[in-house]
């Protein structure tokens, strides 16, 4: 507990109070209990925020630990935090849990890295690493508690390309649909509609009944489900995904046997409630395939799948990224552009047909009267 009192001794105004991590501080020399009020007023505020820490040898645990509860927690989304939590309990903190923020130095993070890369972790990894590392850094210095990046100046390994995504083909989705009405009728509506959207899995669990809009035949993605935890879709952006004819049956066919429940939702549970993607995964999604006789593939691959659909039927880019809500179209073309390279030889050869036209015009100018 604060206390604003008059030293009776010096004859100035102090306040007694405690820092971020508890410490017990006391600051005098104020003329007027305003000025004591003022001070800690402001003090608290800057403290509760993350402004000061009010100890000069924090450790990078202590740094983590704030960065965390201040920022991420406030800022990232639940897999974000997830994996944050991860790298530092198994990795940045026991190398540099103990460590003063102001004692760890470029050359004590290059040997981080190199012991790293030695037990087998690939860049890209520890590219993570070093990203939450300086993240918390340059957290701290925006808060005043120190001045000095020493990640400033290291640069990001090479990362390797990302292997091929994998997705189903037109006939292994046919035997996959046809197979999970026959056998999970229930689970079938939703297998649909994430091979016919490509939303992610997250969004397909958030979805209500009125985020559809059966005139315009869209659907509204506006909030994510994962963790337990309601949020906003992955890029942060509202975004209309356009049905198929035949996903609006099936959708209007599933409004009547979908378990009624407050939150209204798509996909629920058995009782109404938000369905545990884990138990959908294991329960529904696994042994579907294995009845259609399909090797296992991600449930992010039926976003893959969906976008390789649409660009086999001659959709354009442009759309596809629309419907996925990629950021830019070269994400789109990175990942997708080499599912179909028989489409891509059918591209080139069209080429064909401006020599075939040209001889045609040559022949009509020389034979022609």
């Amino acid at each position: 507990m604060a206390k604003v009192r008059k030293n009776k001794r010096a004859h100035y105004w102090e306040v007694d109070y405690r820092d971020l991590f508890g410490n017990r501080k006391v600051k005098g020399g104020f003329k007027t209990k305003v000025d004591a009020e003022n001070f800690y007023a402001n003090t608290l505020s800057r403290i509760q925020t993350g402004e000061i820490s009010g100890n000069n040898k924090m450790t990078f645990r202590e740094g983590a630990e704030i960065f965390m509860r201040l920022h991420a927690s406030k800022k990232c989304k639940p897999n974000t935090i997830k994996g944050y939590q991860g790298y530092l309990k198994n990795h940045l903190l026991p190398y540099f849990g103990k460590m003063k923020l102001t004692e760890i130095t470029s050359l004590a993070i290059n040997e981080f890295i190199a012991q790293e890369l030695e037990t087998g972790r690939k860049n890209s990894t520890v590219n993570k690493y070093k990203k939450l590392m300086s993240q918390i850094f340059s957290f701290m210095i925006d808060n005043e508690v120190i001045v000095r990046n020493p990640l400033a100046r290291i640069k990001s390994l090479r990362e390797e390309k990302s292997e091929e995504v994998c997705a189903l083909s037109t006939q292994e989705v046919q035997i996959l649909l046809a197979k999970t009405k026959q056998v999970y009728p229930d689970f079938y509506p939703l297998l649909f509609t994430a091979i016919f959207t490509g939303l992610r899995q997250g969004e397909l669990m958030a979805l209500t009944w009125d985020s559809i809009n059966w005139v315009k035949r869209q659907i509204t993605v506006d909030k994510n489900y994962t963790h337990g935890r309601i949020g906003t879709p992955k890029t942060g952006k509202i975004r209309k995904v356009d049905m198929s004819l035949e996903l609006v049956k099936v959708l209007k066919e599933w409004r009547l046997a979908c378990p009624k429940g407050e939150k209204n939702l798509l996909f629920p549970n058995g009782e109404g409630e938000y369905q545990d993607a884990n138990n959908m995964i294991k329960r529904r999604y696994k042994p579907a395939l294995n009845r259609a006789g399909i090797n296992y593939i991600k449930f992010h691959g039926l976003r893959h799948t969906y976008a390789s659909l649409l660009l086999a039927n001659g959709v354009p880019m442009k759309y596809v990224q629309h419907q996925l809500g990629h950021s830019s179209i070269k994400m789109t073309m990175d990942l997708y552009t080499h599912l179909l390279p028989e489409t891509n030889e059918q591209c080139v050869n069209a080429l064909d047909n401006i020599v075939e036209k040209t001889q045609e015009v040559v022949e009509i100018r020389k034979f022609g009267t």
